[in-house]
């Protein structure tokens, strides 16, 4: 009781005090002079955001809080089911029985969270690991033989296939044996830097001890002295094609020349490689360095004509489902959904999660298709959600899609048909939105699904055309 009365003792003589000084002079501005605290604005997992663990297994969590100079850096971890997998307040998760939990880390200081300050991992606790056992690489050079040398300047992402197939733990770390001749980034992307060889490592997480080892040389680069392009075939949103050039000498490379584009903001230029990265048109020039010779062509990226898959990481595509998240593989982006309380599955996907808007071409690409494994399912359907930058909304749902001849679907909408209103040619969605939901236990038994592109077309039968194109040719 003492203590509560020195409290209120204490207040009041502050509220007195107060007063007083604002009765001095109530024109004058009253504040504390404190300078305002750093909040810790994103929190980053060194972790993928499934982790499986077998019972009896600890890890601990790495992580980084920014900012650097945060007053408070204190974090608060949490688990949806002590049962199946606890965790510490250092970050340790401790897999206690099978079944799956969400271990969730969040600011202990802070007004309100968002998706960069509390971020969730999915713990799945199994009877055991299943340990990789080997790591082949399946990158081809440009005559589709196995990549085996690289030039300087080069970048590579570095794509593999883990054996045996069901792996508990696909997570990668890497390294190289000289990083004078080539470095290697988080995510196996290789860069190029000087002529010799080197060896990328890959490591392993399972406790297998397990490394991958792919050797490469670095060749000399020989220099153009004169250079000729070739015109391009139009491009789709976000394809990499390489320019067909000739150099004099025969043996000179791409990478002896500089690139420029004259918008990088329809299409990006690198080593002889263009990117596209908006509609529209630009002009490419290639410099001879050692001469000074120069060469350009036109590249056009068609308005409209968008292609998602696993080239291009599904780029701008996210879940839109608390829970949910998605992991894009070698070939396709595998779908992990989330309880939706109500004993079913879910795991909507949000385009333009992050940069607002879709643009399409009604006119010429009216029609988009996601070809995928996801079941036929008996309550709501898969639903497009559309809303235009301009108010006018379209929606509609599948139950069943159109199968194609290797047991894969299709989910097929022509969005034109959704809205009489759509006009003809150039829409701009602020929201384009495939509800996926509903699904139940039985319909879909691991909870995942898959989804091995997403493409633009003229129409439905284009699409089914395409497909079945890309199963004869085992792509």
């Amino acid at each position: 009781m003492k203590k509560i009365y020195m409290n209120q003792f204490l207040l009041a003589g502050t509220l007195t005090g107060c007063l007083f000084l604002a009765s001095c002079d109530k024109e004058q501005e009253f504040t504390t002079g404190m300078p305002e605290q750093q909040l810790i604005n994103s929190i980053e997992l060194k972790v993928t955001s499934k982790l499986p663990l077998a019972v009896g297994m600890d890890s601990t969590i790495v992580y980084k809080v920014a900012p650097e100079d945060a007053a408070d850096k204190e974090v608060m971890w949490t688990s949806s089911n002590e049962k199946v997998a606890a965790v510490s307040q250092n970050g340790t998760i401790t897999a206690l029985t099978e079944g799956e939990a969400v271990i969730t880390v969040k600011p202990v200081i802070g007004f309100g969270v968002t998706d960069v300050t509390e971020k969730t991992i999915t713990v799945s606790v199994i009877p055991e690991i299943i340990e990789v056992t080997d790591i082949r690489l399946t990158n081809k050079d440009d005559e589709g033989n196995p990549l085996t040398s690289l030039y300087p300047g080069d970048e590579q992402k570095l794509t593999y296939t883990l054996l045996p197939e069901n792996h508990t733990y696909s997570y990668l770390t890497w390294g190289s044996s000289d990083e004078t001749i080539a470095t290697v980034a988080e995510d196996g992307t290789v860069t190029a830097v000087t002529p010799g060889n080197v060896v990328i490592y890959a490591y392993t997480h399972d406790g297998s001890g397990y490394r991958g080892e792919f050797p490469l040389v670095i060749n000399e680069i020989v220099n153009a002295e004169d250079i000729s392009i070739e015109d391009l075939p139009a491009l789709h949103m976000y394809q990499t094609a390489k320019l067909s050039c000739t150099f004099v000498p025969e043996i000179a490379v791409a990478n002896s020349v500089d690139w420029e584009s004259s918008d990088e903001n329809v299409v990006t230029v690198k080593n002889g490689k263009v990117t596209a990265v908006g509609f529209g048109e630009a002009t490419v020039t290639g410099t001879c360095r050692a001469t000074g010779n120069k060469a350009a062509t036109t590249v056009k990226v068609t308005t409209g004509w968008w292609v998602w898959d696993a080239a291009c990481g599904f780029k701008g595509w996210g879940t839109n489902t608390t829970g949910s998240h998605f992991e894009v593989t070698e070939d396709r982006m595998v779908v992990t959904t989330a309880d939706d309380g109500k004993g079913s599955r879910r795991a909507d996907l949000l385009l333009a999660k992050d940069n607002g808007k879709v643009v399409m071409d009604l006119m010429n690409y009216p029609v988009i298709a996601l070809c995928t494994n996801l079941p036929d399912i008996a309550k709501n359907g898969y639903t497009i959600d559309l809303i235009s930058t301009s108010g006018e909304s379209g929606k509609t749902s599948l139950k069943k899609g159109e199968r194609l001849s290797d047991d894969t679907k299709l989910l097929i909408y022509d969005v034109k048909s959704l809205n009489s209103s759509f006009p003809e040619g150039e829409v701009t969605f602020k929201t384009f939105q495939i509800k996926v939901a509903d699904m139940t236990s039985a319909e879909l038994p691991t909870g995942q699904y898959e989804v091995y592109w997403i493409r633009t077309f003229a129409s439905a039968e284009e699409a089914v055309r395409f497909a079945e194109d890309q199963i004869a040719a085992n792509k």
